[in-house]
């Protein structure tokens, strides 16, 4: 029988997270990877993806990344982003988590301004695969909300401390009008707003215009506004009850016909059956 001393280490006296709790835990086989989640963010939580297989496209605020088995993805809190799969077999486990702090970092902030919003964990992935898999394993058996907070603070203990030693800087980020006409969209995109519109609020050539958004951001003016109302109608079906011409409304469809259209051409799905897909595989509420 080997016994193992754990080595002691008084001279780390780095701070510490303080505080998570496990809002929502998720594991996304090949099928489910293939259904694009558009533009979207979370204001209570932070959400961080782990790439089991396959191949992902995300962006993240600004940032295009591409990702891999090993990869995790940080997504803090009000921060946008989507993700798609590059060839058709995406997995991932994702955890959303709030009411954490950690060092040099506000509240519900895994990177803030200190990483950038990707880390490849290379020797780390299974150990860091088994604590997530680990977390929908209690999640799922209705385990105390006790013990799951704590292994979240694990988890983001571990994280923290490879991003520590792995992590990348943030990409620097000037000022475009790229930016300036993603934050106009942003700020309106659920109202009656076309490329014409745009334009004349923000003064420029719309082809100009269109030009510099999709250099900068990789979508046309257009296709980002139908993104990001379409990622709020999937945030809105998966975590309220609220009918689906409410949602409609509530993102910018006065048409609920049409917007059901579209939701179909988007994510391949009406949004009656992406609700039924997703609140019958969901775990129970914590």
């Amino acid at each position: 029988m080997l016994q193992y001393f754990i080595p002691r280490r008084q001279e780390k006296t780095e701070p510490v997270p303080t505080g998570g709790k496990l809002r929502s835990v998720c594991e996304i086989d090949a099928r489910h990877g293939k259904l694009p989640r558009t533009m979207h963010q979370h204001e209570d939580r932070a959400e961080i993806i782990l790439v089991t297989g396959g191949r992902g496209s995300f962006n993240i605020d600004t940032g295009h990344y591409l990702a891999s088995p090993g990869d995790v993805l940080f997504f803090d809190s009000g921060i946008l982003h989507d993700e798609t799969t590059i060839d058709g077999d995406l997995a991932t486990s994702c955890l959303g988590v709030s009411d954490f702090q950690l060092p040099g970092r506000r509240a519900n902030e895994m990177v803030g301004r200190l990483y950038a919003p990707q880390l490849s964990l290379d020797a780390q992935f299974d150990a860091v695969r088994t604590l997530f898999h680990t977390a929908v394993q209690l999640a799922l058996a209705g385990d105390a909300p006790c013990v799951l907070d704590q292994l979240t603070c694990a988890i983001l203990c571990k994280l923290d401390e490879e991003l520590a030693r792995h992590g990348q800087p943030p990409r620097p980020q000037q000022e475009s009008l790229g930016l300036t006409v993603k934050a106009y969209i942003d700020a309106h995109y659920r109202e009656s707003i076309t490329l014409q519109s745009i334009a004349a609020e923000l003064n420029f050539n719309p082809y100009y215009l269109a030009h510099a958004f999709r250099e900068h951001i990789g979508y046309s003016p257009m296709q980002y506004i139908i993104r990001r109302r379409i990622g709020e109608a999937q945030n809105l079906l998966i975590g309220t009850d609220r009918s689906i011409t409410e949602i409609a409304f509530s993102c910018g469809y006065n048409n609920s016909n049409y917007f059901q259209s579209v939701f179909k051409r988007l994510v391949g799905m009406t949004p009656g059956q992406y609700r039924r897909d997703w609140v019958q595989n969901a775990l129970p509420q914590t």
